[in-house]
């Protein structure tokens, strides 16, 4: 009897230590679903909130006092030359100064991706409310674009879930910068530059993907296309930004094998 209580003894650390063994498996999943719905509230809830505070840039339909007030008479300009059958890259707009034809000088990108809009919807949304409603989805959208594009680059979920929060408390005081007072109503009216400021972004986080993995071509080339039809001076910051991002790949320190 004895004998048989020694044998049976040690089984019962083995039993423990199986049942410590499997808890870390079974807690961490658990972990793992706080951790991401905590980091999804980090950027969430300013995303919420600043979809709340600008909806009336898309409920309200009151004409800019700004340079949106531009940009919406080239997305019409640019509609009617489509609809009477002449060029949208390239017609006169005759309110512009004796008459101009800024679509031969100006990016355009953004003002044609709204007259596009309008004619997958078959027209049953007016260009207007598709204006405004491209304006208030690039800004509440913003934090998602710095998520995605610094987890591209390789930003610890942390690091990127923080990057978008903040991206939405920019501020400069009407500095034309990335602050709201940029782009909305009572604001500047930067549409172009709006777009490229997303854009930017995409487009960085694309190259480095490309430079460092060798991987993402044609998304590098679409991105970097789009933002030099957006907005010539945020292509330009981009080029700087390339390069550099080049040299310091060349002259990386190989890692150990």
């Amino acid at each position: 009897m004895p004998e048989a209580l020694e044998k049976t003894m040690p089984a019962a650390p083995e039993a423990s230590s199986e049942i410590e063994g499997s808890a870390p498996g079974l807690i961490a999943p658990s972990r793992m679903r706080r951790r991401s719905l905590v980091l999804a509230a980090i950027v969430a809830i300013p995303m919420l909130f600043n979809a709340i505070t600008l909806l009336p840039e898309l409920t309200v339909g009151i004409p800019s006092l700004n340079d949106d007030a531009v940009h919406f008479l080239l997305v019409r300009q640019a509609n009617a030359a489509l609809e009477r059958g002449a060029n949208p890259f390239d017609f006169w707009v005759p309110q512009l100064e004796l008459g101009f034809p800024q679509f031969m000088f100006y990016q355009h990108l953004p003002h044609l991706a709204v007259v596009l809009l309008y004619h997958l919807l078959f027209k049953q949304v007016s260009l207007l409310t598709l204006f405004n409603l491209v304006r208030y989805l690039l800004l509440v959208g913003f934090p998602l674009v710095v998520y995605w594009s610094m987890r591209t680059m390789e930003f610890s979920p942390v690091a990127a879930a923080i990057g978008a929060a903040s991206a939405a408390l920019i501020s400069g005081n009407y500095r034309y910068g990335f602050e709201y007072e940029s782009y909305f109503w009572t604001g500047l009216g930067m549409y172009t530059q709006l777009w490229a400021m997303n854009l930017f972004f995409i487009a960085t986080a694309c190259m480095v993907r490309l430079l460092e993995r060798g991987r993402g071509y044609l998304a590098a080339i679409l991105t970097s296309s789009a933002l030099v039809m957006c907005h010539l001076v945020y292509a330009y910051m981009f080029a700087i930004t390339v390069a550099i991002l080049f040299m310091l790949e060349v002259f990386r320190e190989p890692e150990p094998a």
